[in-house]
């Protein structure tokens, strides 16, 4: 999961970032059926699984966090992923009170295409601020999040022919220790962050892209 320099598919959409700082990690699956028409459907279900971002903890066995997704003012929402969208990540232990206790990120780019040969999905978050209305946190700008707002995770879906691969590409991680005049959160950060890019986010992410073609 640490060669980022591998081209793990022979599709790679422009919305995954280059690599320029920090560390990378990388997790993927995939799968082959029969023939391209069970490759479609199997694409559809797994499409389906990848979006729905509140249940990823209840399909993923041994994951430690859990995703809810929210308005930009933090209000809680079902349905699927859409960008724009903010995404609420609560993992064990104490969370930083720039986040009310939990980490946030958006989703800020979404592409999705098909053709005869070809499907795919991808969207990108990022380290944000908290979107929760009235809080003096995100008023100021600060990240709430353990990595810094360099950091993003990339989830890209994609069929081809009868293959339907899940790849998770997390970017230039970082620490998120620039929180001035808040040591408690400076120190959360430092190590959830640095435990996290030194290859637990890789375990996670390849939980999740396990689980999105199980159902397939």
């Amino acid at each position: 999961m640490n060669d980022v320099n591998r081209k793990w598919i022979d599709f790679e959409p422009d919305i995954i970032p280059e690599q320029y700082e920090g560390r990378a990690l990388e997790a993927q699956r995939s799968r082959e059926f029969l023939d391209a028409d069970a490759a479609k459907m199997a694409y559809l279900r797994a499409r389906q699984r990848l979006l729905d971002v509140n249940r990823w903890a209840r399909h993923i066995e041994g994951i430690t966090a859990t995703f809810q997704l929210t308005d930009q003012d933090g209000g809680l929402m079902e349905g699927m992923a859409q960008k724009g969208q903010m995404i609420r990540i609560d993992i064990p232990g104490p969370g930083t009170s720039a986040g009310d206790g939990y980490d946030w990120a958006v989703i800020e780019d979404m592409e999705e295409g098909s053709t005869e040969k070809l499907d795919f999905l991808a969207f990108r978050v990022r380290p944000a601020e908290n979107p929760s209305a009235g809080n003096p946190s995100g008023k100021e700008g600060k990240i709430a999040h353990f990595f810094s707002s360099g950091s993003s995770g990339t989830f890209v879906l994609y069929r081809e022919k009868n293959q339907v691969t899940c790849t998770v590409y997390d970017r230039n991680l970082k620490p998120n220790t620039e929180i001035k005049g808040n040591l408690t959160d400076r120190v959360r950060n430092s190590f959830v962050g640095t435990t996290a890019a030194m290859g637990m986010s890789g375990i996670q992410w390849q939980k999740l892209a396990d689980s999105v073609l199980e159902v397939v």
